[in-house]
């Protein structure tokens, strides 16, 4: 069964090119439509933040406006709830107000239902250049009856050029915040941008119920989208210019920043059993073992040079550097006898390509040792498999793939690769230490 928080999704509603709108209900039972981005979508601040923009908009308007029971913008795949009330359009409202077009899901279509990747999404909005903020500017004077949605600017690819040295992988962007400019999010930009004017008179293909979003929300969701824009624009600005005011700053580049598999540890030859297919669906395992707090036979692992995060794992085992490079660091960390280890094994950490979209993660994914088995996968930000015997033996093996974000307001531009062994009578703590790290690393 598929869920959005406390939400059951029973049914897909429609869809457009950045989301869905599924019928459900909450907790206790009462019928709910929930809006959620698609992973396409996810994956881009810019439509992350618009749609933000959009539910506070709708459901901040004070003549009756559009009723939220719940919403969670910095999930995986964010998403609003909204209980099913006559006369009011849903969360397909969301949707409709960014200038999307929702086609009809397939009758009979559930929840559970393996569907195909949809179409990318149009970018939310054009970057602001300075000429253009005085023309924005006027629009912002009608009364806005909450806070901007974000008043700093959308974040850039953060990706640091020089080696590792004692610091985590990532560079920091300028002014230690992400920065604004053309593009900026490290991902394509799809079709035509939507325009911050009112939408147009003619009416979407297809609407969740007949009650479309009126004009004072549409005016609601424009002020606080120019909000969104005029700040990246001002963020910009503080970037470019320098402290006397005068002279610009340099500006970081926007190429993609390439490497090779050397400066990525990435083995030279395929691995001999690679993973197979993932399951169309899967969610991390509820009864895994998690380290309690305060215990004398757990330690936290903090500072080590180049991962990023802070893990926990069993006392009594420790982490050694094994090889490092311009992009990537290696360590094995487990219980050691001598130089042999004799439960745990290796923890990677790696930069991903600049647009480390679905294709990039299943292809990295595939680069990596696991036995031959069946990875386990909810969404292609984080794969696993385990198995209870290896090569005929009882030994336990685990391998974690996951992806995630070194800012966390950036894009996706890390990945982190856990394979592990032990005795079966040791399974737990592997359990435990791969439960740790997807807690530190899951991107939301």
């Amino acid at each position: 069964m598929s869920t959005a928080g406390p939400n059951r999704l029973d049914r897909r509603l429609s869809t457009c090119e950045v989301g869905d709108v599924w019928s459900g209900a909450d907790a206790q039972g009462r019928p709910m439509t929930v809006a959620q981005l698609n992973e396409l979508a996810s994956a881009d601040d810019r439509w992350r933040s618009a749609f933000r923009a959009a539910s506070e908009a709708l459901g901040a308007a004070e003549d009756d406006g559009l009723p939220i029971a719940g919403s969670d913008h910095d999930a995986e795949r964010p998403w609003v709830a909204c209980p099913e009330v006559p006369g009011s359009g849903g969360a397909a409202e969301i949707f409709t107000v960014l200038g999307q077009q929702l086609r009809p899901a397939f009758a009979g279509e559930t929840a559970l239902s393996v569907r195909t990747e949809p179409d990318p999404p149009t970018v939310p909005f054009q970057p602001v250049t300075p000429g253009s903020v005085a023309a924005a500017q006027p629009t912002a004077t009608h009364p806005v009856p909450i806070q901007p949605v974000a008043t700093h600017p959308v974040a850039a690819h953060p990706v640091s050029a020089q080696p590792i040295s004692g610091h985590p992988v990532s560079g920091r962007p300028l002014s230690g915040r992400p920065t604004s400019g053309p593009p900026t999010s490290g991902l394509p930009s799809f079709g035509n941008p939507i325009s911050v004017v009112p939408i147009s008179g003619g009416s979407p293909a297809y609407r969740q119920s007949g009650v479309g979003p009126r004009p004072d929300r549409l005016l609601l969701l424009i002020v606080a989208l120019v909000s969104l824009l005029v700040g990246a624009a001002i963020g910009a600005a503080v970037v470019t210019v320098g402290s006397d005011g005068d002279k610009a700053s340099p500006q970081p580049s926007s190429a993609p920043v390439t490497y090779t598999d050397a400066q990525l540890l990435l083995p030279a030859t395929p691995p001999a059993r690679p993973g197979l297919d993932p399951a169309p669906d899967g969610t991390w395992p509820d009864d895994w073992p998690k380290f309690p707090w305060g215990k004398p036979e757990v330690q936290d692992v903090t500072g080590l040079p180049g991962l990023g995060f802070d893990f926990r794992m069993p006392t009594g085992w420790t982490c050694e550097l094994a090889e490092k490079a311009e992009a990537a660091v290696h360590y094995r960390c487990g219980l050691w006898e001598g130089t042999t280890l004799t439960a745990g094994g290796d923890l990677t950490v790696r930069t991903c390509v600049a647009v480390c979209d679905d294709t990039a993660r299943t292809a990295l994914r595939q680069r990596e040792e696991a036995w031959g088995l069946r990875w386990t996968s909810g969404t292609s930000l984080r794969s696993w498999a385990d198995t209870a015997e290896l090569d005929g033996q009882a030994v336990y093996g685990l391998v974690y793939v996951g992806f995630w974000r070194t800012v966390p307001e950036g894009v996706l531009d890390r990945e982190v690769v856990l394979r592990m062994t032990a005795p079966v009578a040791a399974a737990d703590d592997v359990k435990k230490v791969a439960d740790s790290i997807r807690d530190r690393t899951y991107s939301q």
